[in-house]
């Protein structure tokens, strides 16, 4: 028998660095919102007496789906070894989340969702019941967004550059942080007034600093959502990808060749 698994990413709306921890970790604020990833689990027990996990995309390191059903093991939860196959459809690199969200749906398929915060940040959050929250400390402490803030839609978009996380972290720390818990928190009301039509612009993300530096191009993709009608714009993680926040969902756009794949949400 194979069970076929959708997953889900995620968009920060915002992001907020706040501060670097003595585990090397760093402390966020940011708004978190679930999207449908596009990336697909297949998944039927192995016959090799392990977890076997392969994946139609070139992941460094371990693969976070066999991260998490080693972690799971560890901790003392007791399934049948799997044979997995993940089909990507969000490359690595982009931002959102696609590959924590892969280890999310195993995890809540074998209930071992308690281990979700030693497998990865984003991992918790991808296993909670709700399509949008405010997410601080690592990535691990989760509240819900406003009861009365509908949940967004637009457009993302995924060029054809990739960033490393850790790099980018680390060019964040040379730069130092320059806000604190109570203003990242007072920031999130730009998101609120955008989703109730009110045009802000760029949101706050701490990465974009390094990333303008980096890839000038994200103006154009910037000006792009603007001419369509967005409310709000900006880079969502470490990047790549860029979203727009939207009334209505645009119609199809002309991008520029570097655009190699648009996402809907």
């Amino acid at each position: 028998m194979r069970i076929i698994l959708p997953t889900f990413a995620k968009i920060n709306l915002t992001l907020r660095v706040i501060s670097k921890r003595p585990d090397g970790y760093h402390n966020i604020v940011s708004t978190f919102l679930k999207i449908p990833s596009g990336d697909i689990l297949l998944v039927s027990e192995s016959t090799a007496g392990i977890d076997i996990v392969n994946s139609d995309t070139p992941i460094k390191g371990e693969n976070i789906v066999l991260k998490a059903l080693r972690t799971a093991r560890e901790a003392g939860f007791k399934f049948p070894y799997l044979n997995v196959m993940v089909h990507k459809m969000v490359p690595p690199g982009s931002g959102l989340g696609a590959g924590s969200g892969n280890a999310a749906a195993i995890l809540l398929l074998i209930g071992a969702e308690k281990v979700a915060a030693k497998v990865g940040a984003d991992v918790p959050f991808l296993c909670s019941d709700l399509d949008m929250a405010v997410v601080t400390g690592i990535g691990d402490q989760i509240a819900p967004a406003k009861k009365d803030m509908a949940t967004p839609h637009g457009v993302i978009v995924i060029p054809d550059w990739q960033t490393d996380t850790k790099s980018a972290y680390a060019e964040l720390d040379e730069l130092g942080f320059g806000v604190d818990t109570l203003l990242a928190r007072t920031e999130m009301r730009d998101m609120y007034h955008a989703n109730a039509g009110k045009k802000v612009g760029m949101l706050p993300n701490d990465f974009s600093k390094v990333l303008l530096k980096q890839h000038p191009k994200y103006n154009e993709i910037f000006s792009l959502f603007e001419k369509a009608g967005a409310n709000a714009w900006s880079i969502t993680g470490s990047g790549s990808a860029a979203f727009g926040v939207f009334n209505t969902v645009p119609k199809l756009l002309k991008w520029p060749n570097y655009v190699k794949n648009i996402l809907y949400f």
